[in-house]
């Protein structure tokens, strides 16, 4: 209507390929479906916006040179952090994102191994305990949600405590075998131990990936790193960083 016209914006996915616009995350656990909904209700905003996405690409930089963009924006996202360990023959160790999305059956008797003290941990006990697995917590810190508001991690707990999850603080692993796992104290630095276990989940926080922008070290054009890429936070700064951005370009 005689503005200017619009810039042309192909958000694409990088990690994994094969999902969709607002992908590379996993289904929530029990108690955070609110996720599902940010990324339906900012795909539907970025839809009544005029932005055309891209989903299912995989970016390269040979990609990228062919679509002769002036602004690349990065937003690839984080992977599971995967702590240096001592690993014995026949353990049983699936990461957080493989254990919301059920991608490996667990045994029954499962240690969770929760280095953030954020909901993660929370919501993995709570899913395996409903499941009727037996469940021990192990966290780094105080105690599980250290990092979250207390009213969620006091509401949390009391449904873990009516659960029967068993809770051991001050839990740093260093290593895990057929049928143990291995922490030490992390005050103290005494050893502890999680005996008769069957499966390890890691929820040890997460990596950013910076393959795609180490790729990327000769771009000539502008170049912006957002979110978990960027430093693996929340959802909200992520969002925040996004708006930022994209009112800047």
């Amino acid at each position: 209507r005689g503005g200017p016209p619009r810039a042309q914006i192909h958000p694409v996915v990088t990690n994994p390929p094969t999902a969709g616009a607002g992908g590379g995350s996993p289904p929530p656990p029990p108690g955070r479906s609110e996720f599902g909904g940010l990324i339906t209700n900012l795909g539907r905003e970025a839809d009544a916006a005029g932005v055309e996405i891209r989903t299912r690409v995989h970016v390269t930089p040979e990609m990228l040179a062919s679509l002769k963009v002036d602004t690349v924006i990065l937003a690839t996202g984080a992977t599971p952090r995967r702590p240096r360990l001592e690993i014995g023959d026949g353990a049983q160790i699936v990461d957080a994102w493989q254990a919301v999305a059920d991608e490996l059956k667990l045994g029954s008797r499962i240690v969770i191994a929760d280095w953030r003290c954020d909901w993660v941990g929370l919501g993995l006990a709570e899913k395996y305990a409903q499941s009727g697995h037996h469940v021990r917590l192990a966290v780094t810190g105080t105690e599980p949600g250290q990092m979250i508001q207390s009213y969620v991690r006091n509401h949390a707990l009391a449904k873990l405590h009516k659960l029967g999850v068993e809770i051991i603080p001050y839990a740093r692993l260093i290593g895990v075998d057929s049928d143990t796992v291995y922490f030490e104290h992390a005050l103290s630095g005494s050893a502890l131990m999680c005996e008769d276990v069957d499966s390890l989940v890691l929820a040890q926080g997460h990596s950013a990936d910076t393959t795609l922008e180490e790729q990327l070290v000769d771009y000539t054009g502008e170049l912006h790193v957002i979110g978990d890429c960027l430093a693996p936070r929340t959802a909200e700064e992520a969002v925040r960083e996004g708006l930022q951005i994209g009112t800047t370009v």
